[in-house]
Formats: C-alpha cells, sequence, structure tokens
C-alpha cells in the first residue's frame, strides 16, 4: 500500500463522503479504502475524518491536508503526461449527465467528437432533475443554476437566457399581451422542474414585473413544455437555445424581447480530482466549444 494510493482514497472520500461510494467507483474494497484512510492517519499523527454509524465528517486537518492532496495528485498526472506514460490517443468510456434541452443539441454534434477520437465512446444520461454524480456512476455532468454541493469542481460554460414565447395559433386565439401584467390572463405552459415557485420575472428600464403565470399545462421537461407551447396550447418561458430555430422560422413569437428576463448560469462539473483523465477532459473541452456556439446570445429581430 503506497502513499500515492492512500492519497487518492482521501480525495475521493473527502469528495462522495462514503468509503463504500469511493469503493463502488474504483473496484477497491471497502475495507482497502479504509487502510488507505487510516495508513494516512498514522502518518500525519492525526485524525481525518471524524466517523460515527450514520455519518462520516472531514476534520480540520482532514480540510487542511485536502488542497496538498489534490496538488501531489495533479504534479503526478502532468509527469505522466509529460513523460508519454498515458496513451496518447483518447480512449474508453465517459458517462454524461445533461439536461434534455442541451442533450439533444448536444447529440447532434456528437458525431464531430466521436470522429475525431475513434476509439472514445459516450453514453448519455438525460434528465432535468439533478442527481448524484457518484450514485450515477457520472464522469461529467452539466448544471444550470447555481451550485450547491461543496464536493463537486464546476466550470462555467455560460449563462442561460430565456426568452418568452407563444405560437402563432395561441395568439390568434387569445390575443397578444401588451405588458407582461397581462400575462395571467392568457394560458400559460410552465416547465416546472422541482421548484415550488413558479414565477416569470421581467425587469425594464428599473421597472421590475413578478408574474404568476396561469398555467394550464405543467411539465418537468423543457421538451414537453416546447412540443406544448408549439402546439399552441399556451405562452411559455424557455432557453433561448431550445427555440431560436423555431422563432427565426415563425413557428413561435418572442414576446416581450425588450424586456431583460434573468439567465441561469450554466456549468460543467464532476467530482474530481481537479485533473480530470484524458477522455473525461476531452469530453469536457467538446462540452465547452458546444457550449460557446449553443449559448450565444441571439441576434432575432421578431419580437412582440
Amino acid at each position: 500500500m503506497d502513499l500515492l494510493s492512500a492519497l487518492h482514497s482521501f480525495v475521493r472520500v473527502a469528495a462522495t463522503g462514503s468509503f463504500s461510494a469511493v469503493s463502488r467507483e474504483t473496484g477497491v474494497s471497502q475495507p482497502t479504502i479504509s487502510r488507505h484512510i487510516a495508513l494516512l492517519e498514522a502518518h500525519y499523527g492525526t485524525t481525518l475524518f471524524a466517523r460515527t454509524t450514520r455519518s462520516l465528517t472531514m476534520t480540520e486537518d482532514g480540510r487542511s491536508l485536502l488542497p496538498h492532496a489534490y496538488e501531489v495528485l495533479e504534479i503526478l498526472e502532468t509527469a505522466e503526461t509529460v513523460l508519454g506514460r498515458r496513451r496518447a490517443s483518447v480512449s474508453g468510456l465517459v458517462r454524461l449527465g445533461v439536461t434534455t434541452a442541451f442533450g439533444l443539441c448536444l447529440t447532434r454534434r456528437i458525431g464531430e467528437l466521436l470522429e475525431r477520437h475513434p476509439d472514445l465512446a459516450i453514453e448519455v444520461v438525460m434528465r432535468d432533475a439533478f442527481g448524484d454524480l457518484v450514485e450515477e456512476g457520472l464522469d461529467l455532468a452539466v448544471r444550470v443554476g447555481d451550485i450547491a454541493e461543496g464536493s463537486l469542481i464546476a466550470r462555467k460554460l455560460g449563462v442561460v437566457r430565456k426568452w418568452l414565447v407563444a405560437a402563432p395559433s395561441c395568439l390568434n386565439r387569445c390575443g397578444t399581451p401588451m405588458h407582461p401584467r397581462d400575462l395571467p390572463e392568457y394560458p400559460g405552459v410552465v416547465y416546472n422542474y422541482g421548484s415550488s415557485r413558479l414565477d416569470w420575472n421581467f425587469e425594464r428600464d428599473g421597472e421590475e414585473s413578478v408574474i404568476a403565470p396561469s398555467a394550464v399545462f405543467r411539465a418537468n421537461s423543457s421538451e414537453a413544455v416546447l412540443y406544448a407551447v408549439e402546439s399552441g396550447l399556451g405562452i411559455g418561458l424557455l432557453p433561448e437555445f431550445q427555440v431560436r430555430d423555431a422563432v427565426a422560422s415563425g413557428r413561435l413569437t418572442r414576446l416581450f424581447a425588450d424586456w431583460n428576463i434573468p439567465s441561469l448560469p450554466f456549468y460543467a462539473v464532476h467530482t474530481g480530482p481537479r485533473t480530470l483523465p484524458l477522455r473525461t477532459r476531452t469530453v469536457l473541452d467538446f462540452l465547452i466549444e458546444v457550449s460557446a456556439d449553443l449559448l450565444r446570445e441571439g441576434k432575432l429581430h421578431q419580437a412582440v
């Protein structure tokens, strides 16, 4: 048992908060993971984790050791890369968790990545609700909104702007709202991903409008909301990148383009270490590339 293996187990236990989770993700037995931590504690003469039958909490000394452990592992990873001890080709499977809307857009371009790296394989897990990366066995995931989990390492990909849209058939049937405060009088199609608040927020020249839409249809899938809006069911608030083409083609009309609607930060996240395996780093670089195109600010002027 060497100190580097013990440090690797330490940073993974710190990230996951569980010996058993690290055992599952690495294929190393749980007693071995425990021995790794015990080796470090004996080596440094301190306790790194406070253990009870129900919880595992990092001690102050553990928190002090963590950045140094990351640095050691990063130096080793860099040395292996420079000295050519790692395979030059990108190969292996990367499991990627994505939101449905982004995942469908990404899928249209995934052939570009696989053409560049024929030995790479991608498994995409699509869902709008956030899951646990370790429990789901994900190497990378995308997250919309602020990152609450302190154990995740996040790379900001951009911001998701939102557009208020409706089908021409809906506006012909119900009329066109002239001000955000008119929206409760119109049928709303609402994307509900677990939040108890469904308000739509608008701001212009210091004037703020917080609107509770009259939801005739709700769904926890942005794709379902998009289909409902395109069918003329009601007015919906959706990511710009998801509706940009529909607005350009005239299938949807953008409402209140002169009002500001708060955008949300968009991240790629993983559980560490900071220096990723080459295959995972390659996929992350591709996410950065795709996001730069997908999240660019639209220049469309069709608006009401």
